[in-house]
């Protein structure tokens, strides 16, 4: 058994693309299940009811699996166990962040918007038939990390693939991508850990180890009016996980601008985006993407 996998804190890119790997896997004749390590938020719920996917099991280790994963391929991202692990493929499309394995494996990654972009085009590339469900988790996927095609990551691939897959579910894009933002908008009743840690990945950069969490909203007002309990929330939250730096990326995707939460050490953050932070807070204009906007400049500068 092969099992599939996305990174801690799944998304829905990370969610649907498990789901529909190991569907191909299956098609294939190898016995292949899709898991997570986290669960789900709100956006993703939304998607697998809305086309009647079961959630994938969850699984918390990974220590002596066979794993493939999906829209990952660093350490601290992964699920516990990964050491662990016989990793047997990887299907991403994020910088290459350290990744060591005993032997060669199959390794696809490329600079497009979404994981998903790339497991539809295996699909077509091969001439297997996308199921319609399918075809709408992944399509969801795209819309997802793309922001509907509004994001810096968004490729024509990423584009040409959604049409494709918008035929076969007969789906408007521009109109299901609203409802999915609106989706990805609701918070509920989270307190502020749950907000930080939501959507939240950890990089390694010289030996600093920095937080990023992020919450795209097109009611940003909601996630600022708690600034203070957030703030006060990320220092204990770097107290504990000793981070060098907490960062917590609000972004509000009509403006596409985001107000950037930072705690721990500033001054590297402040020379990268040229910016001065002011009471924890600072306003990143044009800023949408955390992988293309916000990571490379962070890195560049620290390292």
């Amino acid at each position: 058994m092969k099992y599939i996998i996305g990174h801690k804190k799944p998304d829905t890119d990370s969610i649907c693309s498990a789901i529909a790997y190991a569907e191909l896997k299956n098609k294939e004749g190898t016995e292949a299940k899709p898991i997570r390590c986290g669960p789900i938020n709100p956006e993703t719920e939304y998607v697998l009811n809305k086309f009647n996917t079961p959630t994938p099991e969850k699984i918390t280790d990974i220590s002596n699996k066979n794993i493939i994963l999906v829209d990952h391929n660093e350490y601290s991202q992964a699920a516990n166990g990964i050491k662990k692990a016989k990793i047997n493929e990887v299907i991403d499309h994020h910088r290459i962040g350290g990744l060591v394995t005993s032997k060669p494996i199959f390794f696809h990654c490329e600079p497009v918007g979404s994981t998903a972009t790339i497991i539809a085009d295996i699909y077509l590339n091969k001439n297997k038939e996308i199921p319609k469900k399918t075809a709408g988790i992944l399509l969801s996927a795209i819309l997802s990390d793309t922001v509907v095609h509004r994001s810096p990551t968004n490729t024509k691939k990423d584009e040409k693939i959604a049409k494709k897959l918008s035929k076969i579910t007969n789906i408007d894009i521009e109109k299901y991508g609203k409802e999915m933002l609106k989706e990805k908008s609701k918070l509920g009743e989270k307190p502020p850990r749950e907000i930080i840690l939501g959507d939240f990945k950890e990089y390694e950069f010289n030996k600093k180890l920095i937080g990023v969490g992020q919450v795209e909203t097109v009611v940003p007002k909601e996630v600022l009016e708690q600034k203070p309990q957030l703030i006060k929330e990320m220092k204990k939250i770097t107290n504990e996980k000793n981070y060098n730096t907490l960062i917590l990326l609000i972004t509000d995707l009509l403006k596409k601008d985001t107000e950037a939460l930072i705690t721990g050490e500033t001054e590297q953050f402040e020379k990268a985006f040229q910016t001065k932070i002011q009471n924890n807070s600072t306003l990143l204009k044009g800023v949408l993407s955390r992988k293309k906007q916000v990571i490379p400049p962070l890195e560049k500068t620290i390292k």
